[in-house]
């Protein structure tokens, strides 16, 4: 295990686009953390309304604001810019309408600290969705055991991680710029694949703010960003990779019910599983023949 400063330096990188009515709140949780020793990388990518003033003046308050302004390239490629600007030993990504726990970044490091693991993995609050929650740190090792146990099977985002600087620097990993709406996936499961090591950090969470994404209204652009020659070559390369690392079926499991009951209607068992994206299925002799959404 190599040694790690006690109190290092992690980077928080933000993507920023139009995010006026939400990167108030998001850096505010940040600027109060517990753990004091971060820079906070705002990308702004091209904004045109007045989120940049925002953080400008926040800038002025805290000399851990750094922005970086560029042309509208898309958040991959912000978030690329953001990473080779980045001076830390921790990396997270943070979506600019969301916010972390305020001792969010003492929990990770000292679980950085404790393990020297790759990649650590917080816990989410997302209305829609049950992320798995961890009852104490634990070091995964073994590729199945990575992915199931963070769930990254089912959960893309690259937000749910703080991964350590030199990793992806070794490994070379970057968002792929072509791909435009899915550019977090084809980041995290080869992270995921090639982390050494991988513990997960309980209590350490990071909130989901449910709200209208631009990427939302840009369903045409996604299917014209889809067919460019660029981005079908980026889609090869991101399926070759999983072949060539033999996860296609372990990243393909289908999600498992974290809670199954069975119950008799007309003498007839019926099962109902509650599964992880909070919907309850239910099932007669193997047959889907519902599924209800919990509300949040």
């Amino acid at each position: 295990m190599t040694t790690t400063n006690a109190t290092p330096l992690v980077s928080v990188i933000i993507p920023m686009y139009n995010a006026e009515k939400f990167i108030d709140k998001c850096i505010t949780h940040l600027v109060h953390q517990t753990y004091k020793n971060l820079e906070i990388i705002i990308v702004d990518d091209g904004s045109t309304d007045g989120c940049v003033n925002v953080c400008k003046q926040w800038a002025k308050q805290d000399n851990r604001i750094k922005i970086i302004s560029q042309e509208n390239a898309g958040p991959a490629t912000a978030s690329n810019t953001g990473l080779d600007a980045a001076k830390g030993e921790w990396i997270h990504f943070h979506d600019h309408d969301d916010f972390v726990n305020l001792d969010y970044f003492e929990k990770m490091v000292n679980a950085a600290i404790l393990t020297d693991a790759d990649i650590l993995c917080g816990e989410v609050n997302q209305p829609d969705y049950n992320f798995p929650v961890f009852d104490k740190i634990e070091i995964c090792t073994h590729i199945a055991d990575k992915i199931l146990t963070t769930r990254a099977n089912k959960f893309k985002p690259a937000w749910r991680y703080v991964y350590k600087k030199e990793f992806l620097d070794r490994t070379g990993l970057r968002f792929e710029p072509a791909i435009f709406g899915a550019q977090d996936l084809v980041f995290t499961r080869p992270a995921i694949v090639l982390a050494n090591s991988i513990a997960t950090v309980p209590g350490a969470r990071y909130n989901v703010v449910n709200t209208i994404t631009a990427l939302g209204k840009q369903r045409k652009k996604l299917k014209k960003e889809a067919t460019k020659p660029e981005t079908e070559a980026a889609w090869r390369r991101y399926w070759q990779f999983l072949v060539d690392h033999d996860v296609v079926d372990l990243l393909s499991a289908p999600e498992e019910p974290y809670k199954t009951e069975t119950f008799k209607m007309f003498n007839r068992p019926i099962f109902r599983k509650e599964i992880l994206t909070k919907r309850i299925r239910y099932y007669l002799f193997g047959i889907n023949i519902g599924t209800k959404h919990i509300n949040p």
